[in-house]
């Protein structure tokens, strides 16, 4: 019977293991797609007001009857304010393309896209060489798109590096990332700093 109760542990083990592991992958691809979801909703909103132009004509009910046509098309979650972010997410974070250009070659996907690639390559052209940035996979495959919008409130690429560094090293959840940024962590760590040169 000890046997018995042994392996039927050993069972219910490996049974209960073998779900988490794939239940944490699953919710880590899904995250992930709702990532690049969202900055190519922001990339073809930026495309439309664009309209191939360098400057954009900014309708002002644009966003709001995006909204009321998506959610009359069955998608749920994309009301004004969310296609704002997803904007915003793209115009900050342009070097993320190299990353869903690959995730869409990967899964196929490539030709249901309508992707302008010089646009793209342009805006990313325009970020300057000496500009720092984290690799555009390790964002992705760390911070999920709570944590996006958490970083999107710092207006400053320095001040939001910081806080990308500080996020992936120190595993951060949304709630850590929101209380460092709240807390201005990236000012007091910088003044502790200089009080130490002094």
């Amino acid at each position: 019977m000890v046997v018995k109760q042994q392996n039927f542990d050993w069972l219910i083990d490996n049974i209960y293991q073998t779900h988490n592991a794939l239940q944490a992958n699953a919710k880590r691809i899904i995250n992930q797609n709702l990532t690049i979801r969202n900055w190519l909703v922001g990339y073809y909103i930026v495309e439309y007001e664009q309209n191939g132009e360098d400057r954009a004509e900014y309708g002002a009910r644009l966003l709001e009857e995006m909204a009321t046509t998506l959610k009359a098309k069955g998608i749920k979650g994309l009301r004004p304010r969310e296609l704002n972010t997803c904007r915003k997410f793209y115009t900050t974070y342009p070097q993320i393309w190299r990353t869903v250009s690959a995730k869409l070659q990967e899964n196929d996907n490539q030709s249901i896209f309508a992707i302008n690639k010089t646009e793209i390559s342009r805006t990313l052209s325009a970020i300057s060489d000496t500009e720092l940035e984290i690799v555009p996979e390790l964002l992705l495959s760390r911070l999920s798109y709570s944590h996006f919008i958490e970083l999107l409130r710092t207006s400053d690429p320095l001040e939001r590096l910081f806080y990308e560094v500080e996020t992936i090293k120190n595993n951060w959840g949304v709630r850590e990332l929101e209380r460092a940024i709240d807390t201005s962590l990236f000012f007091r760590t910088g003044l502790s700093t200089n009080k130490e040169a002094d």
